[in-house]
């Protein structure tokens, strides 16, 4: 729908503009009037931006967590044990190095659209946990690479 385009691209250049308080009530609109939820994920990534502009991490780290399950993105309600993320870590080290250049250049292109969407918010909440939240890097490092 080119309104609710419109209303995301208006909310964008109020982030632009540094006009955070605005943002907001833009976004609501957008929301109010979506009929399904992907019409929504613009309006949802400039209100997290703004929030991380705002130094709001946390609470941007929230709303992108709550967009993530939205999107079938399952996160854990608690970080896993050390020993768990070490396992993965080196698990992951051991394909990438059975990996050639060649092999990874011929892996699929990511076609689910909620997938790629997720990505999106996935390489937001990635930058900011390392200020707000770093226990979770690893953790959003890895739903990424799977």
């Amino acid at each position: 729908d080119l309104s609710l385009k419109l209303y995301s691209l208006y909310a964008e250049a109020e982030y632009c503009n540094g006009r955070f308080h605005d943002i907001s009530q833009v976004a609501a609109g957008v929301f109010k009037h979506a009929k399904i939820y992907q019409d929504k994920l613009r309006a949802y990534a400039i209100l997290i931006k703004a929030l991380g502009a705002q130094y709001k991490l946390q609470n941007a780290m929230n709303m992108g967590f709550e967009v993530l399950s939205q999107l079938g993105v399952r996160q854990q309600s608690s970080l896993p044990d050390t020993s768990i993320v070490l396992r993965d870590i080196i698990k992951l080290k051991l394909s990438l190095q059975e990996l050639t250049g060649a092999e990874l250049l011929n892996y699929k292109e990511m076609k689910d659209n909620n997938m790629i969407a997720a990505m999106s918010f996935l390489q937001l909440l990635l930058i900011y946990s390392l200020f707000a939240m770093p226990e979770y890097f690893l953790t959003i490092t890895f739903q990424m690479l799977h």
